[in-house]
């Protein structure tokens, strides 16, 4: 911005002094222009009598009194009379001259003719004489081309000047518009003393100020009221089976459990020792997902082999609640990182197993959308379904619609946000439909950029 004024104050400065220079030129020129008219009218003025009384005499003896302006007696029919400079024998008629038609007309005429190759320009001043004849006078002076050329030296060193000067004042200048503008205090612009018309731009910025710290303290608020409930939902989630396992160890090493009961305790412990590494284990993957910097293994991904595999090995689970899994669809491979879409595919369809009803149902299809440009992963259960007022909260961490239910079938909570964070990593987009008592859908898209040409999840 510096260097913009800077050039716009210079160049102007530079422009308006030429300009100057060539109009005060052209001024001083026509006013010299006058002016030799006004002493050419004087001086015949001062002859004329002369001319009237004697005639060539007197203007033979005028001649002889060395006169630099050129005299010539005209008659009234154009032919010369007399010329101090020429012989009026050989002189051409000079009716058709324009300064002698009009003191023929009027009384007295004036006329400049201009000569390109001696770069002179004449001026002559005529007056009609009461026997009808007319005295003219006129004078030579440089053409402002002339004038032009005679001045080149001295033009050259003034305009050097005006550049030098014009350099000095334009940066001085652009210095102090500037100041202002650098000393400006962003941090609280109620406080600069500067131009009147960035107070709009200031107050602006104040108020985009107290909006954004106003955002600032409301996500400050909300990130630490979401620690806060993290930290206590993990304690929570870490806290019940330590204690689980605590208590039975502890009964176990006084030796007070029965030996009959001591197989049943042992089962309970690896139980509550298997969630609680199930649940470390999910912390670790939501952890690693928000974490931006970790680096990921792009490959190509088979989705409808992935949700064979899986309902492979959740089958187990399927069976002891008597339900049936259901696979439709074709091969349908998208760029992606395998790990986390298999806990995505894992994540879907345990919780539509977990939260089924006996003898249920789930169906899960794999094929490309309508367009053939994306692929869509849907799981579809049977079970006890979500309240439409729980719909936008199921994928927060350790949210549970209902946490009786929720603690019986087990689980940690944190299923659901890491199928949120896989599907974002892939850029993908999750729909949910939900009614109570007939079941759940949830359907992944995958974009197109993830099927042909996604390159290091980009």
């Amino acid at each position: 911005m510096s260097r913009r004024i800077f050039k716009a104050i210079f160049l102007i400065s530079v422009f308006i002094c030429l300009v100057t220079m060539v109009v005060t030129a052209f001024v001083l020129f026509h006013f010299m222009e006058k002016r030799t008219q006004t002493e050419l009218k004087e001086a015949l003025e001062l002859i004329t009598p002369g001319v009237e009384e004697e005639g060539n005499d007197y203007l033979e003896d005028l001649e002889a009194s060395h006169t630099d302006r050129r005299i010539t007696w005209i008659n009234a029919d154009g032919r010369v009379l007399y010329d101090n400079q020429a012989d009026a024998a050989h002189m051409d008629n000079h009716s058709s001259r324009e300064e002698f038609q009009e003191a023929v007309s009027s009384g007295s005429g004036s006329s400049i003719r201009h000569s390109d190759t001696m770069m002179v320009e004449t001026i002559y001043y005529a007056e009609r004489l009461p026997d009808g004849t007319v005295l003219r006078m006129s004078s030579d002076q440089d053409s402002i081309w002339a004038i032009f050329m005679s001045l080149t030296e001295p033009a050259v060193v003034m305009f050097m000047f005006i550049v030098l000067l014009s350099l000095f004042l334009a940066l001085r200048v652009s210095q102090s518009i500037l100041k202002p503008l650098n000393e400006l205090n962003l941090e609280h612009p109620e406080n600069n003393d500067t131009y009147e018309e960035l107070r709009p731009l200031l107050n602006k910025i104040r108020t985009q100020q107290d909006v954004i710290r106003e955002q600032q303290r409301t996500e400050m608020e909300r990130a630490e009221a979401f620690r806060r409930e993290y930290t206590a939902n993990i304690s929570h989630e870490l806290k019940t089976p330590l204690t689980s396992i605590s208590g039975f160890a502890e009964l176990m090493m006084d030796g007070s459990v029965p030996k009959s009961m001591v197989k049943e305790f042992s089962r309970t412990i690896y139980d509550e020792a298997s969630r609680l590494i199930t649940l470390v284990n999910d912390i670790i993957r939501l952890s690693q997902l928000d974490d931006r910097n970790v680096e990921y293994e792009w490959t190509t991904v088979d989705l409808y082999a992935l949700a064979r595999e899986n309902i492979r090995v959740l089958q187990a689970a399927a069976d002891r609640k008597n339900v049936r899994i259901y696979l439709q669809g074709e091969k349908s491979e998208i760029r992606g990182v395998h790990r986390v879409l298999t806990d995505v595919v894992y994540n879907l369809i345990d919780n539509a197993i977990k939260y089924n009803r006996e003898n249920g149902t789930v169906e899960v299809s794999v094929m490309p959308e309508s367009d053939g440009r994306a692929v869509c992963l849907k799981v579809k259960d049977t079970g006890i379904g979500i309240p439409e007022k729980d719909l936008d909260r199921i994928f927060e961490r350790f949210y549970r619609v209902d946490k009786s239910h929720s603690k019986a079938v087990g689980g940690t909570g944190l299923g659901l946000s890491i199928v949120k964070h896989g599907a974002a990593l892939h850029h993908a987009k999750i729909e949910t439909s939900s009614a109570v008592g007939k079941g759940t859908t949830i359907a992944i898209h995958f974009p197109d950029n993830f099927i042909n040409d996604c390159t290091d999840g980009n």
